[in-house]
């Protein structure tokens, strides 16, 4: 929840503790390196992702994820062909390594391409920033959030597509506008007059 709410530091704190207590738990591992991520520490998480399991899909995901960020496009694809297809529609895998390999190239008529869930971060990097939005609007459609996943959009790479609209609508209908009011704004947003407020 730190980490939804934009506390990216206590969040990793935390996150550590709990690890430190349940080492074993790969969904706390997974998790301990997305916060490595989000803290600036891509080679602590890549190294965590790297100690899970082989053949673990959440890894590969996240290892995804990390490359991309970092801009190694051919690395982040590689890394999509070993996630499993069985959680996704037919096919969505492939799209997001096609997608992938194209990257930093500019999909032409991005609208038009399949939803990709959980791996929409490919979009940030083939220009369609703001469709990277759209697992977690999804989930808040269904009144159902995953807190890591909200903090994944507090990452330099999601910079675009936190200056959008459609961000800002998001994180009003998820509540973290009126959480910040009532405790603090994070260090990526402000707000500006009486009921507005910009992120970078």
């Amino acid at each position: 929840m730190l980490a939804a709410v934009g506390r990216l530091k206590e969040a990793l704190t935390v996150k550590q503790q709990v690890r430190t207590l349940e080492p074993f738990v790969p969904a706390f591992t997974a998790t301990v390196a997305d916060l490595f991520w989000l803290n600036g520490q891509n080679d602590e998480a890549v190294a965590l992702l790297k100690s899970m399991p082989q053949g673990s899909t959440v890894a590969a995901q996240n290892l995804a994820r990390i490359y991309a960020s970092m801009g190694r496009y051919s690395e982040a694809a590689e890394s999509l062909n070993s996630v499993s297809d069985a959680a996704y529609s037919p096919g969505t895998v492939a799209e997001a390594a096609r997608l992938m390999r194209t990257a930093p190239a500019t999909t032409p008529s991005p609208q038009s391409v399949r939803r990709l869930g959980t791996l929409s971060f490919v979009f940030l990097h083939v220009g369609a920033p703001e469709r990277a939005l759209e697992p977690n609007e999804a989930r808040a459609e269904g009144g159902f959030a995953v807190a890591i996943q909200i903090g994944h959009l507090w990452h330099p790479s999601y910079a675009p597509m936190r200056k959008t609209e459609r961000f800002k609508a998001f994180v009003r209908k998820v509540g973290l506008v009126d959480y910040w009011r009532a405790r603090g704004w994070p260090e990526f947003c402000k707000p500006v007059g009486a009921d507005d407020f910009v992120c970078e």
